[in-house]
């Protein structure tokens, strides 16, 4: 086992939509959040891409769409209490995605709108289920 060093977290993709005209009042709107976790692993260099897409939309129409990507390169150390593998499905995700989700929160804000703020994920479930994760949730 080893210990683990973040050494960067990249952007590596940003992309938001928005209708210019948006009724926030409606009370069928939805979001769908899709995440997705890819990683690779060289030796000591660990390298993690957590891509999320997210749309807001309602009967008509998807109101808002965004796709992040950020890479979380991280270094493997010694004595780490936690084996490689799980590193890689659960804490390095945790580690970035409280980035990709300031970013579309700042986005958001942005684009006139108010913040989007994702919920919290259990990446622990996340890695015993699939890798991939859909929440659907009313806005």
């Amino acid at each position: 086992m080893e210990t683990f060093k973040l050494n960067k977290i990249l952007l590596i993709e940003s992309h938001f939509k928005r209708e210019t005209e948006i009724n926030f009042q409606n009370k069928t709107t939805k979001n769908n959040i899709n995440i997705d976790i890819k990683n690779t692993v060289k030796e000591k260099d660990i390298n993690v891409i957590l891509t999320l897409d997210f749309k807001s939309y309602d009967d008509v129409k998807t109101n808002i769409e965004a796709k992040i990507i950020m890479a979380g390169l991280f270094e493997a150390c010694d004595s780490p209490p936690i084996s490689t593998e799980s590193f890689v499905e659960v804490n390095a995700p945790a580690i970035i995605f409280p980035f990709v989700r300031e970013h579309l929160s700042t986005v958001s804000l942005k684009a006139g709108i108010k913040p989007i703020l994702l919920p919290p994920v259990n990446f622990f479930e996340l890695a015993k289920s699939k890798k991939s994760i859909q929440v659907e949730s009313k806005d």
